[in-house]
């Protein structure tokens, strides 16, 4: 193909992947913040980015300084909430938006990537697949720092490819670079520190094998200073907050996942104390696992699976058939790229395998450390696309084997991928204009401003949406973006930590309520009755349109009914 016509093939790629991801991000604000694409967390890095355009300091709240977010996109997001004012949709749209730019980008990145050891064809199918794919459209417009990150992350993988690793003596400048992206890519998220880690390690092998240590070593210092001196003022600014230097975000998602295992059957909650159990940590490797099949290439597959078994009613036995054929492809894909990647005709093999440790790493630290059960579809996005660029390898080596084969061979290839790529397809519209509402955050907080008074100070658990949403004071109180609640929890002294923060609501899902209130409240009668403990219900969850949430005015502050929601607000209040 010529260097014209390639020229195009990468721009009609980007921008088809550019257009997708903006018809996503040009939804209805209601169906992104309830449909599954915004998290609650994601309001946090909305938040902040809102609260330091105002000049109100680098807090969730105004009041309590945090470090507990992936700093370089919040801060490149401060533009957007500076010049959008008091409108808080427009500045979301723009941070949507510019996601959707750098997945646009990401998507090139990944043919380029490829592109080095497999035809353009095959090049060009393989960032199809996963520009399209629905994990991509889900974690593009999720309002986090997701797409950004994995942007870098392929930027360093490129350089790294392409101009570093290959060349006998590769040039001081793409050294320095290199330093510069690494030191980004763990500004944008904490954990592609491993990604560091893992190149820097895959390159002192590649010095020992040629045997150049010595004059080498040098160079290999010169990313490790660069990193951090681009990530070092984030170090010191922790340092100087919190007295740590990575973000609280961390420790508060080990220390929640861990009180949260009573609500996903994991364990008992007491596991905060005393460590995890056998049972905990071996339920997140199964969950580690089991959320790798959304990887682009194979998901359309298992989706299948799942799909059949239900038409023929025996869902549970196409989970087993799911999981066995899951780890029946982990085995196959080591056999092949591990042990066998010598006989193996496409070349590249040996040099992306120190991709393969990373994602051992990743696995590793998020199902025997940190873990947060909930959160790997998001955690992994990365290995989604190490899992995609080995995707187009091994699809070039089936084509290269079938096209040496008769022509009946090379016709069942064709239907194969004809009908792979026909549910793909059917995967991606319906991931974009079928969703359902899963989350009631959005409700919550439209709930808040009917029935609480302006000035009063709220607190919540999972208070993202809600801290941006309403006009309220809205205080974190599962640590993720407030040190000190973080502490009351471990601490068991929430009810003080209430008092002195002069919240007047408590409010959250009914069992997370339970879990945490009750440890420092003392222990109540029953598992949904908390007014024993001095606080008054006023919200009652599927009664007032949220499901399974409750809200409390503390005992002492205010006074209130306990009738289906209603609360003691005068009449002009209740905006509903």
């Amino acid at each position: 193909m010529s260097a014209s016509n390639t020229r195009l093939l990468i721009i009609g790629l980007f921008l088809s992947a550019l257009v997708f991801h903006l018809t996503v991000v040009a939804q209805d604000f209601s169906v992104l913040a309830k449909n599954g694409f915004l998290y609650d967390d994601s309001f946090y890095a909305f938040k902040i980015s809102q609260n330091i355009a105002r000049g109100d300091g680098i807090s969730f709240d105004g009041v309590h300084q945090t470090n507990g977010f992936q700093p370089l996109y919040v801060f490149l997001l401060v533009p957007f909430f500076y010049f959008a004012g008091s409108n808080l949709t427009a500045p979301i749209y723009a941070a949507l938006a510019f996601s959707a730019l750098l997945t646009a980008l990401t998507a090139v990145l990944l043919y380029l990537i490829v592109r080095r050891y497999v035809s353009c064809k095959i090049a060009v199918l393989t960032a199809a697949i996963w520009a399209f794919s629905p994990v991509v459209t889900r974690q593009s417009a999720n309002g986090l720092e997701t797409s950004l990150a994995l942007l870098l992350f392929a930027s360093v993988v490129y350089l790294y490819l392409s101009r570093i690793r290959p060349v006998e003596r590769p040039r001081t400048r793409h050294f320095i670079l290199l330093g510069v992206l690494l030191g980004l890519a763990v500004l944008a998220r904490i954990d592609e520190i491993f990604l560091a880690l893992v190149i820097l390690l895959d390159y002192l092998l590649v010095l020992r094998r040629r045997r150049a240590m010595a004059g080498a070593l040098g160079k290999v210092g010169v990313v490790v200073i660069c990193a951090l001196v681009v990530y070092g003022p984030w170090m010191l600014y922790g340092v100087a907050t919190t007295g740590h230097l990575f973000q609280d975000s961390g420790s508060a998602t080990r220390y929640l996942s861990m009180a949260y295992a009573p609500l996903f059957d994991l364990g008992s909650s007491d596991m905060v104390a005393s460590g995890p159990s056998a049972g905990f940590v071996w339920g997140h490797v199964v969950h580690s696992f089991s959320v790798l099949k959304i990887a682009p290439p194979t998901h359309a597959f298992f989706r299948a699976i799942e799909k059949f078994g239900v038409a023929v009613g025996a869902p549970h036995l196409a989970v087993v058939l799911a999981d066995v054929l899951g780890l029946a492809l982990v085995a196959a894909f080591v056999y092949l790229v591990v042990l066998r990647r010598r006989a193996l005709k496409v070349t590249g093999f040996e040099e992306v395998q120190f991709l393969l440790l990373y994602v051992v790493v990743v696995i590793a630290a998020y199902s025997l450390y940190v873990f947060g059960v909930f959160f790997f579809a998001r955690y992994y996005y990365p290995l989604y696309f190490v899992i995609c660029l080995y995707a187009g390898l091994l699809i070039e080596e089936v084509f290269r084997k079938f096209s040496a084969r008769a022509v009946v061979g090379r016709s069942l290839a064709a239907v194969i991928l004809v009908g792979y790529l026909g549910v793909f397809g059917y995967m991606a519209y319906a991931c974009v204009c079928r969703s359902n509402s899963v989350y009631c955050f959005y409700d919550v907080a439209k709930w808040v401003e009917a029935n609480t008074l302006p000035d009063d100070t709220i607190g919540v658990f999972q208070s993202g949406a809600i801290g941006y949403l309403s006009d309220r004071k809205v205080i974190n109180l599962d640590g993720k973006v407030n040190r000190d609640a973080l502490e009351a929890l471990k601490d068991k002294r929430l009810d003080e930590y209430l008092r002195k923060e002069g919240v007047d609501v408590v409010i959250d899902n009914a069992n997370v309520l339970d879990l945490f209130l009750t440890p420092s409240f003392g222990n109540p009668p029953s598992k949904d009755d908390l007014t024993t403990l001095g606080l008054d219900q006023i919200m009652h969850g599927a009664s007032d349109g949220v499901p399974g949430w409750a809200a409390y005015r503390v005992n002492g502050f205010a006074e209130s009914s306990g009738g289906g929601g209603s609360s003691t607000l005068p009449e002009s209040h209740h905006r509903r």
